[in-house]
């Protein structure tokens, strides 16, 4: 399944989950919660997701603007003004959508050669959150540290050594790594399979303005659907028995044999080894603002292929924003659920400490709230960028 695919279908069904949840702790339901909780754990749990609540509503507002701006730039349109809608959103890149199938949907000669984000999730973020709501829940509880807690092919470190066999080295648009295996992005130097780009050699297809479309006898600067020999933009498998330097400045993503520093996580943290439920609603909670604060790289796009020069322009400009955006997907989406889980989970305890807790429980409500109307908004940006996004890269549809 492709990216933009796996995104659409993340949208429709953890978002939808996320804001039932949010819509019946904002009106008042029980929403699942048992009552049995202390009231030193409803406020933890109050605190931590009021924290995620501000960071998804910031996160929406600023997804809504990249995206529509975007989507709009494409069209040739007017960016909408004032506070724009939802369907303002949708409708906007509906448009940028018809804008590319009309180029490119169907057009064997013309492709698109994407360096893709690499996202990381905010460890500080979410290690910081569990923290102080583990002191507020009287929980015993060390968070750990990032490599401990990230699944072993998640995790990214500067590797001052080799990248080890089956791991990824990774590059970005201005870092590229050594390969010697499939480059997901661009790559420069020889290519055993189909190069989407310029062939320093004989190449068996060729597009209308010379660029190669087929397979290179010499070097290919572009994608190469097979095997890589030289640099990649993007992520590059280890093949190599011995493990590979990945090169200055790049990453490595897996194992690596040598001195490994400034971890980072591609994927949610594991909780941390904590006795109590406590322990656990804390890590769900915190998780959901450290992923929406997720770090992704600039992608790069190139358009290979005879297309409108000034559509080529947009979309080389404006396709990045779109990209980086459905890359945040997997992440986000997952945060969303869990947010509104959440609020759901702690509806009916809040009530019964109201006094306890103080204008923290008059806060929820209101928190809750705003977070279901965010949710609708994250849902219909990431459907948007995945779509257009998806009909630029032949992932939709």
């Amino acid at each position: 399944m492709s990216q933009n695919r796996k995104l659409t279908s993340l949208v429709s069904v953890v978002a939808l989950f996320g804001v039932t949840g949010l819509l019946a702790a904002a009106c008042g339901s029980d929403g699942g919660g048992d009552g049995t909780s202390s009231c030193g754990e409803i406020s933890a749990r109050v605190t931590a997701l009021q924290d995620s609540s501000a960071a998804l509503t910031a996160v929406a507002g600023n997804i809504k603007t990249s995206v529509v701006t975007a989507c709009a730039n494409i069209a040739g349109v007017p960016v909408p003004t004032g506070d724009y809608t939802d369907q303002q959103i949708t409708d906007t890149c509906n448009l940028a959508q018809g804008k590319i199938d009309a180029a490119i949907k169907g057009n064997a000669s013309v492709s698109v050669v994407i360096v893709p984000p690499q996202c990381t999730v905010d460890a500080d973020a979410q290690l910081n959150c569990e923290g102080s709501c583990y002191a507020k829940a009287d929980v015993e509880c060390d968070p750990g540290e990032v490599d401990a807690r990230c699944e072993p092919g998640e995790l990214s470190v500067s590797c001052e050594g080799k990248c080890d066999v089956n791991a990824y080295c990774e590059g970005s648009a201005t870092v590229a790594v050594d390969c010697q295996a499939k480059c997901e992005g661009s790559c420069t130097g020889t290519c055993t399979g189909k190069c989407e780009g310029t062939c320093s050699g004989d190449c068996t297809v060729k597009n209308a303005d010379g660029s190669c479309a087929g397979t290179c006898t010499g070097e290919c600067k572009g994608s190469c659907d097979a095997n890589c020999m030289g640099s990649c933009n993007g992520s590059c498998q280890v093949k190599a028995e011995g493990g590979v330097s990945c090169g200055a400045s790049a990453r490595c993503k897996g194992k690596c044999n040598g001195t490994a520093t400034a971890p980072k996580c591609e994927a949610n943290l594991k909780p941390p080894s904590c006795q109590g439920e406590a322990s656990a609603q804390c890590n769900a909670d915190c998780e959901g603002s450290a992923s929406l604060k997720a770090n992704c790289t600039d992608p790069k796009v190139d358009i290979v292929g005879m297309v409108d020069a000034d559509l080529k322009a947009k979309l080389v400009a404006q396709l990045p924003v779109l990209i980086k955006v459905t890359g945040q997907g997997d992440l986000a989406l997952k945060a969303v659920g869990n947010i509104g889980k959440g609020f759901a989970d702690v509806a009916a305890d809040v009530g019964a400490c109201t006094l306890q807790i103080g204008a923290a429980a008059a806060q929820f409500t209101a928190a809750a709230s705003a977070t279901a109307k965010a949710s609708l908004s994250v849902q219909a940006s990431f459907t948007a960028s995945a779509s257009v996004s998806g009909s630029a890269t032949g992932g939709a549809g």
